[in-house]
This record gives C-alpha cells, sequence and structure tokens, in this order.
C-alpha cells in the first residue's frame, strides 16, 4: 500500500490558482495542474473532488486573503466560471458586495486591461 504524500496545501493552491491564471479556466487541464503542484492526479481528486473544486478552493483563498493573485484568478471567474458554476457565483457574490465601494468596478476593469496587454500612453491614460 502506497503512502500518503505530505504536502503544503498553501503551495498547492497557490500553484493551481497561478495556472488558472495564465491559461483560463477551459485552457487549464488535469495535467496542467498535475504538473504545476507535484501531486498525481488521484491526490487532487482526493484533496479537491474535480478540476471545479480545485477552482473553487483556489478562489475561495485568494479571496479569503486577498493576495496577489486575487484580480487574476477573479477576472478568470467572472469572465468563464460563475455563469457555470453556483459555488464559485456565491463566492464572488459574497465577496463583492462586502467590498463593494465605487473603486471596485475601477479596480476590476483595470486588472482586465493590463491582462489583456493593453497599455494606455506615457501618461497612463
Amino acid at each position: 500500500m502506497g503512502r500518503n504524500k505530505k504536502y503544503d496545501s498553501t503551495k498547492t493552491l497557490a500553484a493551481i490558482t497561478d495556472v488558472f491564471i495564465q491559461n483560463g479556466y477551459n485552457g487549464t487541464s488535469l495535467d496542467d495542474l498535475v504538473k504545476a503542484t507535484g501531486l498525481l492526479r488521484g491526490s487532487l481528486y482526493s484533496q479537491f473532488g474535480s478540476k471545479q473544486g480545485m477552482f473553487n478552493a483556489a478562489l475561495a483563498e485568494s479571496l479569503r486573503q486577498q493576495n496577489d493573485q486575487l484580480w487574476g484568478l477573479l477576472l478568470v471567474a467572472m469572465l468563464e466560471v460563475t455563469s457555470k458554476n453556483k459555488t464559485a457565483f456565491d463566492l464572488v457574490q459574497k465577496w463583492y458586495q462586502h467590498n463593494h465601494d465605487g473603486e471596485i468596478a475601477e479596480q476590476i476593469g483595470l486588472a482586465l486591461i493590463k491582462r489583456s496587454g493593453i497599455q494606455g500612453d506615457e501618461n497612463g491614460k
């Protein structure tokens, strides 16, 4: 019988998050997640249940920590996931209601522009 591989859940979620930000939800394969985390498929499925479970866990952690990965993963969630995944929708909805202020929409827009590679003039406009 194999032994349980110990792993750092924080590092695992960070790696999962990076892959989803880089590839988007639809462009991320389980092989991408296996490669990024160094864990076996069975370990990932055992911990998260599915690709959707991995995304939801990464999103919940990013929203909770308000970490550097938040805006990238939030964009992926809003553009690709929330319309099809109630858990992701609920996570983003709750976060938005709790953090809603006049600057959130601007921050989301700026994150989207940055992610697209579009740049303003030399004055940042």
